[in-house]
Formats: C-alpha cells, structure tokens, sequence
C-alpha cells in the first residue's frame, strides 16, 4: 500500500479535528475517504452524523427549527434541501442578452438550459433547419428536436 506524506496527514487530522465531515476532509485534501474515516477512529473523535441531537445540520443551519422528516423517518435538514433546490433550478428567468447573443451566432461561453430552449425557438421561428440551429446555438441536433418538441407540447 503506498504511504501517503505526513504533512497531508496533519492536514487532515486539523480538519478532523475542526468537527468537519470525512467527505469534506477527503475533498480538500485528495485523501481516500476510508482513510480519512480510518484516521478519525484512530484520534477517537466522534463520526459527523445528523441526528435529532445536533445542534446543526453540517453547513451551520440550526437544527430543531429546520429539521424534517422523511416518510422513511430519516431526518434532514429543510434549509438545505431548499438550497438545492435553488441550485438545481438555477435563475428564474433567462438572460436576454445571452439569448440574443445566442441567437446572433456569438453565443456565451456557457447557456442554461433555459436560454438555450428559448434561443432554439426563436431560430426555429425564422425557418431554419435543424442542423444549422445547432452550429449556431452550439448544441446537438438532438438538443434542437428536443426543444421543438417540448415547445409543441
């Protein structure tokens, strides 16, 4: 088994010991996380678990108020679960200056789904074909039928 260096073990028992999770650890420190979770048995401290008796979830929200239970009576954390939410949604409406740019040809370096669906429509409304939608927005011939189809429905 190769040894890892020293100074990463330090490093990772710091971060132990500042109450931060074995994934959290292992993400900031390239370490596998069964060693890090092998690590953390060794200096005794306790697993990071969420349980009805914490204080807080593991990103700070504070527990009792923000607790939730499935309907597999595991628990949660609300706060966090709305921010995923967000996350996953991303903004609620699309930029109109990348849609245009989309459109123009000069698209941005990045579309959200949503800028890309209404770039689509609006080439799909001067009759052009698919393939060349695609070079334009930058996106499969796939992405363009997709959008058409969502857009007739």
């Amino acid at each position: 088994m190769k040894r890892l260096p020293d100074e990463l073990r330090q490093q990772a028992e710091t971060l132990l010991r500042t109450r931060i999770s074995d994934a959290a650890v292992s993400r900031k420190t390239g370490v596998p996380r069964g060693t890090v979770t092998r690590w953390r048995n060794e200096l005794g401290l306790p697993s990071l678990r969420i349980t009805a008796d914490s204080p807080a979830c593991r990103h700070g929200h504070p527990w009792p108020e923000n607790m939730g239970r499935r309907n597999t009576d595991w628990a949660y954390c609300r706060a966090c679960a709305r921010a995923r939410k967000r996350a996953w949604l991303g903004p609620a409406q699309p930029d109109e200056a990348a849609i245009e740019r989309a459109a123009a040809g000069d698209r941005p370096e990045r579309l959200t789904p949503r800028e890309r669906h209404a770039a689509i429509a609006r080439l799909d409304r001067l009759r052009m074909s698919a393939r060349e939608i695609a070079e334009v927005v930058g996106c499969s011939k796939r992405t363009v039928h997709r959008a058409r189809s969502k857009a007739a429905a």
